[in-house]
């Protein structure tokens, strides 16, 4: 009887060491060839803020533009009027504007040209208005852009020196893209 006592006492002692585990923290007893689980938890917590930077580059052509006329006018004494034999015409007839977005969101972009009235000159964008991507992280060099063209027409009056004149202004505007 006294083996069965102490077979029993000394289960009881080792059913007394058991495990014991705790989800925050904690600490256990593990007795022979016992184990201790572990649990491992993972959390997230809001996200970092990220302000909105703005930025983008205008990059346009020469916008000088120049009219050429050559060739020779007779005059006809015999009935008062010129005989043309000219030739007349501009240098270039477009010139473009490039706006590259390196911002970290999307921009609208709206181009207007206004002319100057009365010097026969007139002229129009192809592209007056469109959206353009936000820049991608390392991606600099592969920046959304977009050219619009500026195309001149007309035949400039007397307003319109060698020294040249403005014959009107093209407003780039940005924004935020809605």
């Amino acid at each position: 009887m006294k083996k069965m006592i102490t077979a029993f006492l000394a289960l009881s002692l080792m059913a007394g060491m058991g495990t014991a585990a705790l989800a925050a923290g904690g600490s256990g007893t593990v007795g022979e060839n016992g184990s201790q689980p572990i649990d491992v938890t993972a959390k997230y917590t809001g996200g970092t803020a990220t302000d909105t930077v703005y930025s983008v580059d205008i990059v346009w052509d020469d916008m000088t533009f120049t009219y050429h006329e050559s060739g020779t006018r007779t005059w006809n004494p015999s009935d008062h009027t010129y005989t043309d034999n000219t030739s007349a015409g501009w240098d270039k007839t477009t010139a473009g504007v490039t706006v590259t977005n390196h911002s970290n969101a999307d921009v609208a972009v709206a181009l207007e040209y206004v002319p100057v009235e009365g010097n026969g000159i007139s002229g129009a964008l192809d592209e007056p208005a469109y959206t353009l991507k936000a820049g991608t992280e390392n991606g600099y060099a592969s920046a959304d852009n977009k050219k619009s063209t500026f195309t001149i027409s007309g035949t400039p009056n007397a307003s319109v020196s060698v020294e040249g004149v403005t014959v009107g202004t093209i407003t780039v505007k940005v924004s935020a893209a809605q």
